[in-house]
């Protein structure tokens, strides 16, 4: 677990001084160490807490990409990255670290947005485009890394935690109607209790530039409904399947597979 922030202006710079006191609110997150880097206008920040797990020798974040143009700041972890790696050194990248979260810089070099369908794992990170001047933030499919952001004051701000939002100036402001929809229906897959801070939801990500900022979603269930010339079935056959299904269970052998269950299934996420 590490703490990620990130800020950007779209017309004064940010004081350093304010993305340290960020950064510091999540030191809970990440006691290892802390990383820091405003942009040469002051109009961009990002700050990282890091619990160090992977490559404690050369992992500290934001990472920079060769050029040092594009920037990014993860929360979480790559599954299979070693094999990404070794792909991404083979088409030609330096890669500064062996850290599992560099690997997510040079996907969104190579590939833009659709880089996330590389991507397997928990975690929200943020990057910095500086050719283009955007911002990409992402969250994993399920949505177990959080990912914060309430725009104020002409800025965009991403954090880990909401309580580094208002660290860095961001007003903690009861929404009431956020508050109704947690106490009677568990709360939002957008909104939070605070009035302008969001989260993004799970599957999602988010662009920023100077003129825009959109939500998109790149990933959801896809369970479908009925399958091309497969005749539909009742729930009464439903129904005897399952029973039969549970006579064989109760009749086998220990330690016998049962037929109803394919050793090879295998769920692709």
């Amino acid at each position: 677990m590490c703490g990620i922030v990130a800020f950007f202006s779209r017309c004064l710079p940010m004081s350093e001084g304010v993305l340290r006191r960020a950064t510091q609110s999540l030191d809970h997150r990440g006691p290892d160490g802390q990383g820091h880097w405003l942009s040469q206008d002051g109009r961009v920040a990002l700050g990282h807490s890091r619990l160090s797990i992977i490559d404690l020798t050369t992992g500290d974040q934001p990472i920079a990409s060769e050029n040092e143009r594009t920037r990014i700041i993860v929360n979480g972890e790559f599954y299979g990255y070693e094999d990404i790696q070794r792909e991404l050194e083979g088409a030609g990248h330096r890669l500064r670290t062996r850290s599992d979260s560099e690997i997510a810089l040079h996907l969104y070099e190579d590939f833009g947005t659709q880089c996330l369908h590389r991507l397997r794992g928990e975690f929200a990170f943020v990057v910095w485009d500086e050719v283009n001047r955007t911002i990409f933030a992402a969250r994993d499919r399920f949505g177990i890394k959080p990912l914060f952001y309430a725009f104020h004051k002409e800025t965009l701000y991403l954090a880990s935690e909401v309580k580094a939002l208002f660290a860095a100036g961001v007003p903690a402001i009861w929404d009431a109607e956020s508050v109704y929809h947690a106490v009677e229906m568990g709360g939002h897959q957008v909104r939070t209790l605070f009035d302008g801070v969001f989260q993004v939801p799970p599957g999602h990500y988010l662009i920023a530039t100077d003129k825009h900022l959109q939500l998109h979603q790149y990933w959801d269930f896809d369970y479908p409904t009925a399958h091309s010339g497969t005749p539909s079935r009742s729930d009464a056959d439903y129904a005897a399947e399952f029973r039969r299904a549970g006579l064989v269970c109760r009749s086998r052998p220990r330690g016998e597979v049962s037929p109803w269950v394919d050793p090879g299934l295998h769920i692709d996420l």
